[in-house]
């Protein structure tokens, strides 16, 4: 499709850029919006039954907390990461979690997870400052494209403090992929 390189099933479902600005993200997003529609639950924030129903806004909020999604943050610094996909703001533990999905082949999952915390870092910092945060944290939401995640990946939810079934994560990402393959392997 893209003709950078072999059509190998790993280049289809994580690596060719005629893919990536649609159906890769249409796939990120899948995930991304399972994770919202949890915290939404978790706050009492209104959000359909249904995960997969669910429609993130750009920000929600109660008295409490804040939920910003893929919303740009403005800073007094030239920061080239501005836009994660989540940020949680609690107002009452004067606190911030910067959340980012993302869906790479499988076997670059760990590198992700450390991409993500290094890319977002000097965002972490000037929330903190700008803000007055008294803590800001980066959590990497990593799912492989057919599923694989590291044994940090409980962790990391965890410090969101949501109750996430992996398992949705996972079967999201691979339906998202199953798709991908169906268009591709169709033309």
């Amino acid at each position: 499709m893209c003709g950078a390189r072999n059509e190998t099933v790993s280049h289809i479902i994580s690596e060719c850029s005629k893919l990536a600005q649609k159906e890769y993200k249409r796939r990120h997003d899948n995930v991304g919006k399972y994770i919202h529609w949890k915290l939404c639950k978790k706050y009492n924030i209104d959000s359909k039954a249904r995960w997969y129903e669910h429609s993130p806004k750009g920000i929600v909020e109660s008295n409490d907390i804040k939920i910003l999604w893929d919303c740009v943050i403005q800073c007094d610094k030239e920061i080239d990461a501005r836009r994660p996909d989540i940020v949680i703001v609690d107002k009452l533990q004067n606190e911030v979690k910067i959340i980012d999905v993302a869906i790479p082949g499988d076997v670059r999952v760990l590198e992700k997870e450390i991409e993500k915390i290094e890319k977002y870092g000097p965002l972490k910092d000037e929330i903190a400052r700008l803000w007055d945060m008294r803590k800001v944290s980066v959590i990497p939401i990593v799912v492989g494209a057919l599923g694989a995640v590291s044994t940090r990946f409980q962790n990391f939810v965890k410090d969101i403090g949501i109750t996430l079934k992996i398992e949705y994560a996972q079967k999201t990402a691979l339906l998202g992929t199953a798709r991908i393959l169906r268009l591709v392997l169709n033309c």
